[in-house]
């Protein structure tokens, strides 16, 4: 007798799902939800269970606040093959057919901030990544979605573990993607460049509601409702990426064939010709397994061992995040803008090594200057980098300053809530009076001495010239006009209260040269507006101070400046 199949998934299941994906804060009223559609069987899922949610949803009062209103599809036209174009077809005809906005995005290879069209290689899987995520993220300010959800599932989430791993990632990074986490502000320091999102990303969300379902259960999906799909012919070619060459892996083992020799299979005859790093990297994760603490990951063990083990992995990831957050409210003492103290005598209680490097990612990127949420701002997640940082903290005896990556200088400090802070080589030895306690300070690292900052030539992110884009505001009428500082200062301009003798200066900045800038002063690097005459010395027209308030001396507040990195785990 023939075996029960998979079961379709249900629309209360579903609902369950989708709400374990929403952000922090819940969702924005009446905010709209995009859907990342390729036409395949997995978005084509994913589109069609959340439109029928939230169209039953609607009409019940008790949710009208916390889901949003209406979800808009987009697709991404990579146009890399011939079927790019019939793909975007399909995702249109899917969204029409549902009822849903849509939207289709070229990528316009060759023109700025898009490189020439990427060849085979090593780097065109993160080439076309970047891409992709660069008009899905422009496709979202067009269409006004807060969130966008893409149709991974639980084999996708083996497929990421598994890469994480072949790349040398921590057990943290094995627990592969998150259901819910913030966009984040890119992965380029330029700004309108390839991969650059800035403050906007802080704002926005990617969730995976399917994260848990296996490809079988949302194919049955699609059969039990008739959904019509494509499948990517580019995901059977093991030798274009490395998530290819493991999916074809896993489907060998599936079929029944033994994992070792599936992969002398993948790496010797049936998949010759494999680019050595990809084959290099198949070898690598059978490594990397092994090693794991937390969970075991035997890739011979097969798909349904495998899912359970980077479960195991996920629900870890999530535990630690929860564990972090409160440590981090207990250890956190009152810190000057964009820093972060750290109470020394409360390190030692945190002994679990997975918690302590945890943490430390989480203050470097909080302090960085490399946009948040990007592997720069957590030192590239370098092991060796990491661990020392870690090796300094925890120590009893105290260190001199240091930096180990990310941008972040760490400080032996003195903290006293009466007497002032004492940072640096001269808390190394010291007694402590009544009152103080020794703590560490996570800061800006310099790009020049404090005492060099009038002289030296700093880079563009940190001497903006934003002439232009004032006079253009103000001739424009726009209200506000906003800038980021850095990667950490959102400064704002209210051009309603600007100085009318600051306007008139705009208004003959190209006759006399007279421009004005955010620069950095204090040794923590904080932005000031600065009026520039040629030969003349700057004009201070407002800077943030060691409370947090800003000084206009003595305008009216046109300015303001807030700090918007995040300690949130996503």
């Amino acid at each position: 007798m023939a075996g029960i199949g998979p079961a379709p998934i249900l629309f209360n299941e579903f609902f369950q799902m989708f709400m374990r994906c929403m952000p922090p804060n819940g969702w924005p009223v009446n905010s709209k939800i995009a859907v990342g559609n390729s036409g395949g069987p997995d978005s084509t899922c994913l589109l069609f269970l959340l439109q029928k949610l939230l169209t039953d949803l609607r009409s019940k009062t008790m949710a009208r606040q916390s889901i949003p209103t209406s979800v808009v599809s987009l697709s991404v036209n990579h146009n890399l093959q011939e079927a790019s174009h019939s793909m975007a077809a399909r995702s249109a005809a899917n969204a029409a057919a549902m009822g849903i906005e849509h939207l289709t995005l070229d990528i316009p290879w060759g023109t700025p901030p898009f490189s020439d069209k990427p060849v085979a290689s090593q780097s065109m899987e993160q080439v076309a990544r970047e891409a992709r995520y660069h008009v899905i993220f422009d496709g979202m300010a067009r269409t006004g979605a807060h969130s966008v959800a893409f149709g991974h599932h639980a084999d996708d989430q083996v497929e990421t573990s598994l890469m994480r791993l072949a790349r040398g990632t921590t057990e943290l990074g094995a627990g592969g993607m998150r259901r819910c986490r913030r966009w984040g502000m890119g992965t380029g320091d330029v700004e309108g460049g390839l991969g650059w999102v800035g403050h906007h990303g802080l704002d926005r969300w990617i969730i995976r509601p399917l994260l848990d379902v296996r490809k079988d259960r949302i194919l049955a999906t699609c059969e039990e409702h008739q959904l019509d799909y494509v499948n990517d012919p580019t995901n059977f070619q093991p030798e274009i990426t490395l998530r290819n060459a493991i999916r074809q892996m896993l489907t060998l083992q599936e079929e029944g064939k033994d994992m070792v020799l599936s992969l002398l299979i993948i790496t010797q005859s049936a998949l010759s010709g494999l680019p050595q790093h990809i084959s290099g990297s198949l070898e690598k994760i059978k490594v990397a397994a092994a090693d794991l603490q937390e969970t075991t990951m035997d890739l011979e063990g097969g798909l349904h061992q495998l899912h359970g083990a980077v479960k195991v992995l996920s629900s870890r990831l999530e535990d630690v995040d929860n564990e972090v957050t409160f440590h981090l409210k207990n250890l956190t003492l009152p810190s000057p803008p964009s820093t972060l103290i750290l109470s020394s005598h409360a390190l030692p209680a945190i002994v679990d090594p997975t918690v302590r490097l945890a943490l430390v990612l989480r203050v470097m990127r909080y302090v960085s200057f490399h946009p948040w949420g990007s592997l720069r701002a957590d030192g590239n997640r370098r092991r060796t980098s990491i661990q020392r940082i870690i090796d300094t903290l925890w120590q009893s005896d105290g260190a001199p300053p240091f930096t180990a990556g990310g941008g972040v200088l760490w400080q032996p400090a003195i903290f006293s809530a009466k007497k002032r802070l004492r940072v640096g080589t001269q808390c190394l030895g010291r007694r402590l009076q009544l009152g103080e306690r020794f703590a560490w300070m996570a800061s800006r690292l310099p790009a020049v001495p404090y005492n060099m900052l009038d002289t030296a030539i700093l880079p563009s992110k940190l001497d903006i010239d934003v002439t232009e884009r004032l006079a253009s505001a103000t001739s424009r009428g726009d209200d506000f006009l906003e800038v980021l500082f850095d990667c950490r200062f959102l400064v704002r301009f209210d051009l309603s209260q600007i100085p009318e003798e600051l306007v008139e200066a705009l208004r003959k900045s190209q006759e006399t040269g007279v421009n004005v800038r955010i620069k950095p002063h204090t040794k923590y690097y904080w932005p000031k507006v600065v009026l520039r005459k040629p030969s003349c010395v700057d004009i201070a027209y407002a800077t943030l101070m060691d409370n947090g308030q800003i000084d206009t001396f003595g305008h009216a507040p046109w300015v303001t400046m807030k700090y918007i990195r995040l300690l949130d785990a996503t």
